[in-house]
């Protein structure tokens, strides 16, 4: 046996081979192993949120239900309840059917809805511009601050005569009313969003050398993103009660007008089925707008 030979099988005695291959072949197996364990994790969590809006689902429906069933049974369980001035929702169901078949209620609730969505519109626009400008800029703040203020402290209500006596009985006074009502709450809401922005984001953001415009889109409006889709949800039951006002002050179509019109001929079925119609209106209004935020904005997840 030469030197050689003895140089080899000293190495081989005193050079592991065993831990570094059995560490890269028990990565190469942990990986495939976390990623089963995350896909595992993530079905779980879907079947839990499919479970978990299952559940509203159902309870929402047994809401609806149980208050149905209640409002059902008040004419007949106390006997003082005359079913002519509270009647139940069979009486209402049954001085819709004419209503539906004719087509009449449709064109009704084709009217209202128009004229909200139009005048919220305008406010939406109206809304998040006054507020950014007011919010940004010290010398428009100063400026409205007064004006806007007072006319917040303005009822609607107050300025339907002067919309009939200025615009008419048209559409145009209906929507005006509408977008007023509405314009308010989105604007103090983004004002505030906008005005609060954490300081430490807009001096990050100068750091980094972004622009007002960059700075506004990317930095501002997300963090001002929770008070401005408050109020926008305010908003939007605002304009639903604003609406009813509006088609009061001289209309000849609409739910309110329809209300209007069986308050004159003494039939309130008509009036329930216009709040019922109300209601509902308002809240798919307010479901509508929860999805389309958390399509828009997956990161917000506060709307529920």
């Amino acid at each position: 046996m030469n030197s050689l030979t003895l140089r080899r099988e000293s190495v081989a005695e005193t050079t592991p081979d065993i831990p570094v291959r059995a560490d890269h072949a028990a990565s190469g197996d942990a990986q495939p192993a976390r990623a089963g364990l995350a896909d595992r994790f993530q079905q779980a969590h879907a079947q839990a949120e499919r479970a978990r809006r299952r559940r509203r689902l159902l309870l929402n429906l047994a809401g609806i239900a149980l208050f149905l069933l209640g409002w059902e049974a008040i004419p007949h369980v106390f006997s003082w309840m005359n079913p002519a001035l509270f009647p139940p929702p069979s009486r209402v169901l049954q001085a819709a059917l004419p209503l539906i078949e004719s087509g009449e209620l449709a064109g009704h609730i084709t009217a209202s809805l128009t004229r909200a969505a139009a005048g919220f519109s305008i406010a939406l626009i109206l809304g998040i511009t006054a507020g950014i400008l007011t919010a940004r800029i010290a010398f428009l703040h100063h400026l409205s601050e007064p004006v806007l203020h007072g006319f917040r402290s303005v009822p609607s209500l107050a300025v339907v005569p002067l919309a009939v006596l200025w615009f008419g009985i048209g559409e145009l006074p209906k929507i005006a009313l509408i977008a007023w009502g509405a314009f308010f709450p989105i604007w103090i809401t983004t004002f505030i969003g906008v005005r609060d922005t954490n300081i430490v984001y807009l001096r990050s953001a100068a750091a980094l050398g972004a622009g007002r415009l960059r700075t506004l889109f990317r930095v501002i409006l997300p963090a001002a993103l929770p008070f401005i889709l408050a109020g926008v949800r305010q908003a939007i039951a605002v304009s639903l009660i604003v609406l009813v006002a509006a088609e009061l002050s001289g209309s000849t179509r609409g739910i309110a007008y329809m209300m209007s019109l069986g308050h004159q001929l003494f039939q309130v079925e008509i009036m329930f089925i216009g709040l019922v119609l109300l209601g509902t209106f308002g809240f798919l209004a307010d479901r509508l707008f929860v999805w389309a935020a958390r399509r828009l904005f997956p990161w917000y997840q506060s709307a529920s």
